[in-house]
C-alpha cells in the first residue's frame, strides 16, 4: 500500500537522522523526511514539510512533535513515546529526576562515556558519530526532564498512535501506561522489543505509518 502523504520523522535523544534508514526502506518510495537535532552534527534541522504530512517520532522526538507538529500534520505515531518522562508531583511513573539529572552531569563529564552507556542500555552498540554537540544533548535531557506535553495530547486534532516495547528500558511499559491510557484518545499497539523499535522492529513499524495514512485519507 503506496502512502499518499509525506512523513516527517524525528529521533530521539543521543541519535541521529540516520536512525530511520530501516524505516524509510521499509516504506518504500513514499516520500520522507528525517529531521535532526544536531546532536552529532554541525547545524540541526527541524523544518517540519510546509504540506500536508504525517509525524512519526521517536522516544524525546514523540515528545517534540506533541508539541510543535502544527496545523498541517494529519496523523501522529509516537514509537516509544511518551507525553512526559520526568517525574513531577501527580506523575509518580515518570523516571525520576535525579535519574536524569545523573545523566545530565555525566554528559558534562566524559560525553562519550554517558553516551555509549544509555545506547547500550537502550539496545544498540554502534559506533558514536565523530562531531558530539554536548550542549545540543543537554538540552535535549532538560527537555526529557521538564517537559510535559500532556495537554499537547489532549488538545491535538489529529488521529494519535502509539508504538510501545514490552521490554523498553528507557521508556518502561509502567510510563506508557500513564501516559496513554487503555480506552482514552491515543491507542497503543504493544509490539516485542526494546526502545529502538524502528531499528527491531522496522516493517512493523512502517506497517503501522501506512495504517494511520489510509484512515487519514480513506475517502
Amino acid at each position: 500500500m503506496a502512502l499518499t502523504l509525506p512523513v516527517a520523522f524525528v529521533h530521539g535523544w543521543a541519535f541521529e537522522h540516520t536512525f530511520w534508514q530501516a524505516t524509510r526502506a521499509a516504506l518504500g518510495s513514499c516520500p520522507t523526511r528525517a529531521l535532526d537535532f544536531g546532536f552529532f552534527s554541525d547545524q540541526p534541522d527541524m523544518a517540519l514539510p510546509d504540506q500536508p504530512y504525517i509525524g512519526v517520532g521517536h522516544s524525546l522526538g514523540a515528545l517534540w512533535l506533541l508539541r510543535h507538529h502544527g496545523p498541517l500534520c494529519r496523523g501522529l505515531v509516537l514509537i516509544n513515546g511518551f507525553s512526559r518522562f520526568g517525574a513531577a508531583p501527580g506523575f509518580p511513573d515518570g523516571i525520576p529526576r535525579r535519574v536524569i539529572e545523573r545523566m545530565r552531569l555525566g554528559l558534562l563529564r566524559e560525553p562519550v562515556g554517558l553516551l555509549h552507556s544509555f545506547r547500550q542500555r537502550a539496545g544498540i552498540e554502534s559506533p558514536l558519530p565523530a562531531h558530539i554537540d554536548s550542549a545540543r544533548l543537554e538540552t535535549g535531557l532538560r527537555a526529557l526532564m521538564d517537559m510535559d506535553c500532556t495537554h499537547d495530547l489532549t488538545a491535538a486534532k489529529c488521529p494519535i498512535q502509539a508504538i510501545a516495547g514490552t521490554q523498553d528500558a528507557i521508556a518502561p511499559p509502567a510510563l506508557t501506561q500513564a501516559c496513554f491510557p487503555a480506552g482514552e484518545k491515543t491507542p497503543t499497539e504493544w509490539m516485542e522489543g526494546g526502545h529502538l523499535l524502528p531499528l527491531t522492529q522496522p516493517e512493523a513499524c512502517a506497517h503501522i505509518i501506512r495504517t494511520m495514512n489510509q484512515r487519514i485519507t480513506a475517502p
